[in-house]
């Protein structure tokens, strides 16, 4: 008599359970919903800043600011160019968790990459960053059309000496 196990039994009964398991791992695999931030919604378009001193220039920006891959990741595209034709490009991607704890990325044309933390409240967000060039500390608080970036930003020179740079942007909505 054949037991009850032999391989025709068994080989059926491994497909089965492997394939079901399959069909819940799909069913498992749902989109997370994306946390919702007060502050992060107000920054959603293009803002341009007014012209700022920074290294003995006169810097102006654009910055536009877009939720992408199903609204889980802010994109801020940023383009600087100074009164003397220098420019920088830099695309910053920030997540928020439900609390508004934020963490970062940014990547630059000059092949630098930065990492951020921080939190956001209703109109305001704290970030404070590292780089490769230094690190920064970055207040925004945001009013309607109107947006204010305090920054104190550090960075060594090339004579090794560390430099700190104080900053206040300050952009209107387009």
């Amino acid at each position: 008599m054949k037991s009850l196990f032999s391989s025709r039994f068994i080989l059926p009964a491994v497909c089965l359970i492997f394939i079901s398991q399959f069909i819940k791992a799909q069913d498992d695999l749902t989109q997370p919903t994306a946390a919702k931030n007060e502050a992060m919604e107000m920054l959603m378009g293009t803002w341009k800043s007014d012209p700022y001193d920074m290294m003995g220039s006169k810097w102006t920006e654009t910055a536009v600011h877009s939720m992408k891959h199903s609204g889980q990741y802010m994109f801020i595209d940023i383009s600087t160019v100074d009164d003397k034709g220098q420019s920088y490009t830099v695309t910053v991607i920030m997540k928020s968790d439900a609390e508004g704890n934020l963490k970062g990325w940014s990547f630059d044309n000059w092949g630098m990459a930065g990492t951020y933390t921080g939190k956001s409240s209703k109109n305001k967000i704290t970030v404070t960053g590292k780089s490769d060039w230094g690190t920064e500390t970055r207040e925004i608080e945001i009013n309607g059309n109107s947006m204010v970036h305090k920054v104190v930003s550090t960075m060594t020179g090339k004579d090794g000496k560390e430099m700190t740079m104080n900053s206040t942007i300050t952009y209107k909505k387009q």
